[in-house]
């Protein structure tokens, strides 16, 4: 006796079902995507920087100085988990001593003081990002959505010697800090193939902290290209804006500090 087609109707749409899903596990990743891709770099930036660490003599602030040129390092590392998903790992560490002249002029106590001198200030920052990712799309372009963790430690200090025109009276003061900490990352990406060995791609990551002994945040975007001229080797370029902004929670530190530049990648593909 044939079986009623309303019966049939179920098991057709379990098997069309369960065939889409074997295609998609068997269908070849974006080409924008490598199963292993490392890049190692040197990021070009001219900082723009205010912090303020407390002293002995109370809280002493850079105010906000642009240093020179300097260059940090930066490396990147994707790994593809199947063909639409995977992790992320990115790092960069800012190190920078300045200096600047003192010459200010106030009133106190009906006397006009005159403060010359100098001082120095220190700045180390490591960041560290690992996130997961979801990527979505095909063909020669992928859009990518990542949630994971940021690792930042941070170290500050500042010295400074003064003379008054008050009874000649002259100083130092000095002061350091450092603390370190994880907070939540997203992160947004774009990637576009042109062909297998030259690509382009915009990455955009967020990193907010509140509570605990520091908050703040860090912002992140960068529009890039690269050229693979082997099979396996590559070269990179990008142009990224940084932005961070860390307060300690009991008042004794914190930092302001804007990167832009560009960064050259020597790149890896597995």
């Amino acid at each position: 006796m044939p079986i009623p087609t309303r019966r049939l109707a179920p098991f057709a749409a379990l098997l069309f079902a369960y065939n889409m899903q074997s295609t998609s596990a068997l269908a070849a990743p974006s080409e924008a995507l490598d199963t292993v891709d490392i890049a190692i770099g040197a990021f070009e930036v001219r900082p723009d920087i205010n912090l303020g660490v407390n002293t002995q003599y109370g809280p002493a602030d850079s105010g906000d100085v642009t240093a020179h040129s300097t260059t940090i390092p930066r490396a990147h590392a994707d790994f593809l988990l199947g063909n639409s998903q995977g992790f992320a790992l990115d790092y960069y560490g800012f190190y920078n001593t300045y200096s600047d002249s003192l010459n200010r002029s106030f009133a106190a106590d009906g006397n006009n003081i005159n403060v010359n001198g100098s001082a120095s200030a220190r700045v180390d920052l490591d960041v560290a990002n690992a996130a997961y990712k979801w990527w979505i799309g095909s063909g020669s372009d992928v859009f990518g959505i990542g949630i994971g963790a940021a690792y930042y430690h941070v170290r500050l200090g500042v010295d400074a010697s003064a003379a008054t025109n008050v009874n000649n009276a002259s100083g130092t003061s000095s002061g350091n800090y450092s603390a370190q900490t994880v907070a939540p990352l997203v992160e947004v990406g774009w990637r576009h193939a042109f062909s297998h060995n030259v690509r382009m791609y915009v990455d955009t990551s967020g990193v907010e902290k509140s509570g605990g002994n520091l908050h703040g945040h860090i912002y992140n975007a960068a529009f890039g290209a690269e050229w693979y001229f082997l099979k396996n080797v590559g070269v990179g370029a990008e142009y990224s804006a940084t932005r961070v902004r860390i307060e300690d929670d009991g008042g004794n530190a914190n930092l302001n500090l804007r990167l832009n530049g560009p960064t050259v990648f020597v790149k890896a593909r597995f």
